[in-house]
């Protein structure tokens, strides 16, 4: 993968996170922007927001599935460690296979009276995690199998389960935020009850932690996907003004020409279409150079090179004769040559790479 494209997916993580904290921090803003209220007034409230915060009371308590906690709410998570098989090759990994929910209607007292909070349509926010671990109760899904039916793949075996287990307890404290209506606090639009076992101001001092810990991780990571594709790192720079030796780098393989190859039996001549550039070359130094060509992806090219004087001779001992490495990579020498200008013809295959790595390496002395 090149170093443009990992730059840009680390970036885009890094933009991702930082969405992550304006949403985290727009659940904070959202907490402070409805003042706490007494649950006796909130429960003859007609209309918009409202939020309480007091003791739970529940007549008829949920049991938690994994640890028969009483409660009034539950949230169950199951992750899966899956064996999958792809391509002959074998990878094993964690994931997420299902989720459940269930609630009932509860009741906030905050001494003042109470208010109903719907729980049975759902609660989002911050609970009291129970239990984290097999599913207990038997082999495979045990006590959840009737709860969750896990989503796999068909190529996808089960080595274990992990399931999560989070409540809001019936002997608890909690605070509530929703709309208030007909004497309950339940959630407006695709908003749920927004609740919290550690209290208001907790929830509003999590929430901006999270918030600064995850842009200021977002803005270092999209920093450093930024740098790496204006940099790329490990990958050859583009070639500038060629002099004598060149370390490797990218060149352009021009655009598409037609060519005249040799005359066949019957002297008549075809034409070809290649890939051709042709640049300047500046030679300081007398000396024998070994000029090399390559496609780091190893794609088909078929690449040539040629070197001439300023006369329009050949000045390769080979002309990419048996000298290549495979139909992505070819080397070539030159005869002795004296300092001066020289030209060096570079082709490749019509269907071949835009760019290809150069190399320029002076040859011992004879």
């Amino acid at each position: 993968m090149s170093p443009l494209i990992i730059g840009l997916i680390v970036a885009a993580v890094g933009v991702l996170l930082a969405a992550g904290g304006v949403f985290v921090r727009s659940r904070a803003r959202r907490v402070l922007s409805v003042p706490l209220g007494r649950a006796s007034d909130v429960s003859r409230a007609t209309g918009g927001m409202a939020s309480v915060e007091g003791a739970v009371r529940a007549q008829q308590p949920l049991a938690a599935p994994c640890t028969n906690t009483p409660c009034v709410y539950f949230h169950l998570t199951v992750e899966a460690k899956v064996k999958e098989s792809r391509g002959g090759q074998t990878q094993t990994r964690w994931k997420k296979v299902g989720e459940h929910q269930q609630g009932s209607l509860f009741a906030v007292d905050d001494g003042s009276g109470t208010v109903l909070v719907a729980g049975q349509e759902g609660l989002d926010g911050e609970l009291d995690q129970s239990f984290s671990g097999p599913p207990p109760g038997g082999p495979g899904l045990g006590v959840l199998a009737s709860f969750i039916a896990p989503s796999l793949a068909p190529n996808e075996e089960v080595l274990a389960f992990k399931v999560t287990e989070k409540v809001v307890r019936s002997d608890g404290k909690l605070f509530a935020l929703g709309g208030a209506q007909g004497g309950r606090i339940s959630g407006i639009g695709n908003k749920k009850v927004l609740v919290s076992t550690r209290g208001r101001m907790a929830m509003v001092g999590s929430a901006k932690k999270k918030s600064l810990a995850l842009f200021i991780a977002g803005a270092l990571i999209a920093g450093a996907g930024a740098t790496v594709m204006v940099l790329r790192p490990g990958e050859a720079p583009a070639c500038g003004d060629l002099k004598d030796v060149v370390a490797e780098c990218r060149i352009d393989t021009g655009g598409v020409v037609e060519v005249d190859r040799p005359a066949g039996a019957d002297g008549t001549v075809k034409k070809d279409k290649v890939h051709r550039n042709v640049v300047a070359w500046e030679v300081t130094k007398t000396a024998r150079y070994e000029l090399g060509m390559r496609d780091p992806k190893k794609r088909t090219a078929n690449p040539s090179i040629q070197v001439e004087n300023s006369f329009g001779f050949p000045m390769n001992i080979d002309i990419n004769i048996a000298i290549g490495e495979g139909a992505y990579s070819t080397k070539t020498k030159t005869t002795e040559l004296k300092p001066g200008s020289y030209k060096i013809y570079l082709w490749t295959a019509e269907n071949g790479p835009g760019s290809m790595l150069l190399t320029i390496n002076e040859l011992p002395p004879k």
